[in-house]
């Protein structure tokens, strides 16, 4: 089987701090990953622009000049079995998140739904493109990271005092709402799918939410560093927010990085993109309760 994730949450080694989780996928799973994901991006750069970095779009694209030959025209064709191809569309952090909806930046005429919509059209287009297959996630539960907690200190990403507490409310809200129009949005497409015109396919919703929550209240489960399990701190320290040339002092020792749930104030740990991998094989392979 071949995986192609299209989009994911942890975009570089520096999320982390070691593998993607995608390697991971591959390592456990024997697949053969494709991996266009970027660092920082969102799903659409009309609706929410941050730092310019390319958009879903944008990586699909970069699929298409991989698979694809002769885009557009009645030889169009796609150079992998599509039933040994799943795309996992994994995106939306950086979409709701600071300089956006949590902190009211977004454009007055950009809606949480648009952002729905956004991901749900790039399952479209990619099923236009050959793919028949897909895994849409939820966000995962973005309220208990260090950054939306509820402190209102300053971190690396915000370098300034704000409003921890309406961060967090806000944030929770956000997740959930966008989560609840994803998953329904799923529905939408595979009764879509029902065309066989279109060839047969299937879109599954993966609850990253749940399965984040269980590692947080269950750590013992999860983390097996050196140190008791930790679901409230971060390996990763800043503690100059207002100077990145300070990060990195004080981090975590490498035996104890596997007792955190999280890298830093907002991305997963390692481990935790370990058990994520683990997880997503088994919603591949049907296994999943998530």
């Amino acid at each position: 089987m071949s995986y192609c994730s299209v989009i994911h949450t942890q975009a570089d080694t520096a999320a982390d701090g070691g593998f993607q989780w995608p390697w991971y996928l591959g390592l456990h799973g024997n697949l053969t990953i494709w991996n266009y994901a970027v660092g920082g991006a969102v799903c659409s750069n009309s609706l929410t622009p941050l730092n310019g970095a390319p958009d879903v779009s944008s990586q699909a694209m970069w699929f298409v000049e991989d698979h694809i030959t002769a885009l557009g025209t009645k030889q169009q064709k796609l150079h992998l079995n599509p039933d040994e191809l799943t795309v996992i569309i994994f995106i939306g952090t950086n979409d709701i998140g600071i300089n956006s909806f949590v902190t009211n930046s977004q454009s007055p005429n950009v809606s949480l739904a648009d952002v729905a919509d956004c991901q749900l059209s790039s399952i479209r287009n990619l099923w236009a493109l050959g793919a028949r297959n897909f895994i849409l996630s939820s966000l995962i539960p973005l309220h208990l990271t260090g950054l939306y907690n509820g402190s209102s200190a300053p971190v690396i990403y915000w370098p300034v005092e704000h409003n921890g507490t309406v961060w967090h409310k806000g944030m929770f809200n956000l997740v959930n709402s966008l989560n609840r129009m994803l998953k329904d949005g799923v529905d939408i497409l595979n009764a879509e799918s029902k065309d066989k015109s279109l060839g047969a396919g299937k879109v599954e919703f993966f609850d990253a939410y749940r399965f984040f929550e269980e590692m947080y209240n269950q750590p013992a489960k999860y983390f097996n560093g050196s140190i008791p399990p930790d679901v409230l701190g971060h390996c990763h320290r800043c503690d100059v927010p207002t100077d990145w040339h300070f990060c990195g002092i004080g981090d975590c020792s490498l035996a104890e990085r596997d007792s955190y749930m999280w890298w830093d104030e907002l991305h997963p740990s390692e481990q935790t993109g370990r058990h994520l991998a683990a997880e997503i094989l088994k919603k591949i392979e049907n296994k999943s309760t998530y």
